[in-house]
């Protein structure tokens, strides 16, 4: 059976192949490329790159030296790690910096944006993969070798071929469960984004006494996949027996007995901030209503106000 050395102090092409992939996945990341992938390609590379690197920086021989003695004689404990354990590390190593990082990313200067994750994964993969070469050229001592055996090994029993044909299967399986999901198109909730705010664009603005005429903003972001028509209602109370429609931006007189109506086009993705100035004839305490219909939904909000 053929060996060949996949991995040493002189061919590491294990760190080339990792650092090579998750250059490949910031390079579609930032390109703004979709699909199944980029989803494999940029999961290696946030939950494995990065520690692989790091787990190769660390322990760059076959054999890792847990404690030391410093008294004489000189006693050294060791532990060969295996591959398992490097990959074991890794996922774990690059889930930790990576998590850390991105913490630290959306509470510092840069925030956390595609262009900064993309970013932070290579820095940190570049950085320990050309320490963990450096190591590996120098280390002497049981340095860490991976290879691949080709060829014609031994013959297998019919149990263990039917084991492998299982695990096979469950492999296939599994990968084109993954791929049908992840190719799938995210679904989308159609909903309306709903606000009303005073003069300085907050809600602690908004006018608890009125004297004359008073000015409310409403805020409204359609999220709805097509154009939608949505229809505003403002009224005193909900006991009006009629709707009178009104061009925004002119002044309404409100009346407990018709409600002021007004139908608004927005696409997905559009923000209206609408201005409406009002007033109210009769003194004493009401509570004005707003109201937002839509095929998808009825929305509404309510604003108490003292009239002079």
């Amino acid at each position: 059976m053929k060996e060949v050395v996949f991995a040493s102090p002189q061919r590491p092409f294990d760190l080339l192949l990792n650092m090579a992939i998750a250059v490949i996945a910031v390079v579609m990341g930032i390109a703004g490329m979709h699909g199944i992938i980029l989803d494999i390609i940029a999961f290696y590379a946030v939950f494995f790159a990065t520690g692989y690197a790091l787990v190769s920086a660390l322990f760059p021989g076959r054999m890792a030296l847990l404690s030391q003695s410093f008294t004489l004689p000189r006693v050294e404990k060791t532990h060969e790690i295996t591959m398992l354990e490097r990959i074991a590390l890794s996922v774990a190593l690059s889930a930790v910096i990576l998590g850390i990082s991105g913490v630290l990313l959306s509470r510092g200067l840069f925030g956390l944006t595609t262009l900064t994750a993309t970013l932070e994964v290579l820095i940190f993969t570049t950085i320990f993969t050309l320490i963990a070469l450096s190591r590996r050229l120098a280390w002497i001592r049981d340095p860490f070798t991976l290879t691949i055996k080709a060829g014609i090994g031994r013959k297998y029993t019919t149990a263990e071929k039917s084991l492998m044909g299982l695990v096979v299967v469950a492999l296939v399986l599994f990968v084109a469960v993954s791929a049908s999901t992840l190719a799938k198109e995210p679904q989308q909730e159609n909903f309306v984004e709903f606000s009303i705010s005073g003069p300085a664009g907050n809600v602690e603005s908004l006018p608890t006494t009125v004297a004359g005429v008073a000015s409310v903003t409403v805020n409204i972001t359609s999220h709805i996949a097509e154009e939608t028509n949505l229809t505003l209602v403002v009224s005193d109370g909900l006991g009006y027996s009629r709707t009178v429609y009104f061009s925004p931006g002119t002044v309404i007189s409100l009346d407990p007995s018709v409600g002021r109506t007004t139908i608004l086009t927005l696409a997905e993705g559009e923000t209206l901030n609408l201005n409406i100035p009002f007033s109210v004839p009769t003194p004493g305490d009401h509570v004005i209503y707003f109201t937002l219909l839509s095929d998808k939904e009825t929305l509404q909000l309510w604003m108490p106000v003292h009239v002079l």
